[in-house]
């Protein structure tokens, strides 16, 4: 007599309870893992913007630009958007300090940017996990 082959119930359920408990494991750092590269495509973007501004301060006698327009095209073919759809900010005091940051939050915060979810950079202390 011919025994049918396949697999029974036991043997189906308990696979699909090991790839589940992958999937567990695995999903979450596929997440953070995510949002770190978005994190960190933000801080070089911001790396960016700010050697522009320094090099717009060096052709004008040290003064900062009062907008981030002032620095296409000269400076930058165009301004980056942050990699979560949001815009930079930015503020200046003229020929002392300026701040850039980025406003979005949605994976900043996930990646180790703290409560307000931002990564800013600074005249005077550089790149900053807010």
């Amino acid at each position: 007599m011919m025994k049918k082959k396949g697999f029974t119930l036991i043997e189906l359920m308990i696979v699909i309870a090991i790839i589940a408990i992958l999937a567990a494991i695995l999903v979450p750092n596929f997440l953070k893992a995510r949002a770190q590269g978005v994190a960190t495509a933000c801080s070089a973007n911001l790396k960016n913007i700010a050697t522009a501004v320094e090099m717009y301060s060096t052709d004008n006698n040290g003064s900062y630009p009062t907008g981030l327009a002032l620095l296409t095209p000269t400076y930058l073919q165009a301004l980056p958007s942050c990699s979560t759809g949001s815009t930079y900010g930015y503020s200046s005091s003229l020929a002392q300090s300026y701040t850039i940051y980025c406003t979005g939050t949605n994976a900043h915060t996930a990646a180790g940017y703290g409560s307000t979810g931002y990564p800013q950079y600074t005249a005077t202390g550089g790149l900053k996990k807010s």
